[in-house]
């Protein structure tokens, strides 16, 4: 999924309340509003300035430069943790915005910030996941949040631990989907790849009247099936080719 550009800011009826979410069962999933985890107005970005120029949509925000550093100020940021993407909206002068997916968040993390000031680093690939073609193609935004009157003595910094924790329950409900395997050859959730005959593969094994058919010369039922398992202590083999029982089949009387 690609960022996306917002024009105008979200509205609180967009969204379900986190304790409304939690005291009810919704009657259905489908077409239910995003939850909203964590709202916070005020905050401050701060980013390098020549990567925010470089994205169309980040080069709509407003900026002003760091006087002590490179980097550029993007100020009057509102922040919503909801449970369908992380939305950065600036008021003001010219309202805009930007709605991220979770799975583009490379990493979010609290930082200190010169060095008392609690802050959010997050990591933003630029790419759209889908149309990316090699690693070295892929373009990071480093972005760091920063909390209202950061630059006063009493910055309000304990929504940055609270942003931050929301997030952490948002990005769960958008799993990478590359964690989940490629379902190649060593998927062992496929029908047989267990080694065992079961219900999913039985119709491999038997023919159209039930009989069973064995297995056809060569090819193997995987790994588990038919191991020859060793004993601990004599190191003889037992279990199906084993011919040593004697473990097994005690005499009693």
């Amino acid at each position: 999924m690609a960022l996306r550009h917002l024009s105008t800011p979200p509205k609180a009826e967009d969204f379900t309340p986190l304790q409304e979410h939690q005291e009810q069962t919704p009657a259905t999933f489908f077409g239910a509003k995003p939850v909203l985890y964590a709202k916070q107005s005020g905050l401050t970005l701060s980013a390098a300035a020549s990567q925010v120029q470089d994205d169309a949509i980040f080069a709509q925000f407003h900026t002003t430069p760091d006087s002590e550093s490179e980097n550029a100020l993007v100020g009057d940021v509102d922040i919503w943790v909801n449970s369908e993407n992380l939305v950065l909206f600036q008021n003001m002068p010219t309202p805009t915005g930007i709605a991220i997916p979770y799975p583009a968040i490379a990493l979010h993390a609290t930082m200190k910030y010169k060095p008392h000031i609690e802050a959010l680093l997050l990591n933003i690939s630029l790419n759209d996941a889908d149309t990316v073609n090699a690693d070295e193609d892929i373009s990071i935004l480093e972005l760091t949040v920063l909390p209202p009157a950061y630059n006063t003595d009493f910055p309000q910094s304990s929504c940055i631990n609270e942003i931050f924790g929301a997030m952490n329950t948002c990005a769960d409900l958008h799993p990478d989907p590359d964690e989940d395997g490629d379902g190649g050859e060593d998927d062992m959730t496929a029908p047989g790849a267990s080694g065992w005959i079961t219900a999913e593969n039985m119709d491999e094994y038997v023919d159209e009247e039930g009989n069973f058919k064995g297995v056809v010369y060569g090819e193997e039922l995987g790994p588990g099936a038919g191991t020859v398992r060793m004993r601990e202590e004599g190191g003889e083999a037992s279990g199906v080719n084993g011919e040593t029982h004697e473990e097994k089949y005690q005499r009693t009387g």
